[in-house]
């Protein structure tokens, strides 16, 4: 049995009710599963190392349930004695890379958008890194915070993940931000891909021929995104 795991979460979600209405957008769950089967083959490509895969997967009622629950699963397999890399299904990795036994710390590696929120800079959660070997204490108020958790703001998982990795004694924006290990493709359609690439790129400060992972961002219209996952399949 490997000590790494590659997890993520695909659950179906009764209501529509994001941080807008996504109805019109068409079955999100299938949608979302279409990206999961793009991505999954990528990371089966490029990710390197003994590994494991482990899928979540039930039916809640809203999103921050997903968050929630998906928060407790993956403390509970770190107990375990697992390093964890996380990657949402709306990620595709472009080349081999390395993250297991890489990283001494909790992680994540790139801005969100806005990058600076809640008083702190403000880090994408949907690539992150969980080393076995952490201090068990990384996760305490995290846990507290967790059981509390605030179903009225869309970002209560970064807010808490966010305030995990910033609590780490070590943790500088010098040495934590790596956009090429998180791109974030909010901006990227492939309507108009030259000159919203040429805009990522900028937001990013990496280009995105130096990406390893790249977070299309699901959420920012699915069936968009989709197609796009599809066309960076053919050059990964």
């Amino acid at each position: 049995m490997s000590k790494n795991i590659l997890m993520r979460s695909l659950y179906k979600i009764n209501s529509t009710q994001w941080f807008r209405d996504r109805a019109d957008e068409g079955d999100l769950f299938d949608l979302y599963m279409q990206m999961h089967e793009i991505s999954l083959r990528s990371f089966e490509k490029h990710l390197a190392g003994d590994w494991e895969f482990r899928f979540y997967t039930k039916e809640v009622d809203n999103i921050q349930q997903v968050f929630q629950d998906h928060f407790f699963e993956t403390y509970e397999l770190w107990r375990q004695g697992y390093n964890i890399l996380y990657c949402g299904p709306d990620n595709i990795m472009m080349k081999p890379t390395q993250f297991f036994d890489q990283y001494d710390d909790f992680r994540m590696f790139n801005y969100t958008d806005p990058k600076h929120a809640f008083g702190m800079p403000f880090l994408n959660a949907d690539v992150r890194y969980y080393p076995a070997d952490m201090p068990e204490d990384t996760w305490s108020e995290a846990l507290v915070q967790a059981e509390n958790w605030d179903f009225d703001e869309w970002n209560t998982e970064q807010v808490i993940l966010n305030k995990m990795l910033w609590r780490q004694k070590r943790r500088t924006l010098e040495n934590t931000v790596d956009p090429k290990m998180a791109y974030q493709g909010h901006m990227l359609y492939l309507n108009n891909w030259e000159q919203t690439k040429a805009q990522s790129n900028i937001w990013n400060n990496c280009d995105i021929k130096h990406a390893h992972i790249i977070h299309l961002h699901g959420s920012r219209n699915a069936p968009a995104k989709l197609a796009l996952m599809k066309e960076l399949e053919k050059l990964s």
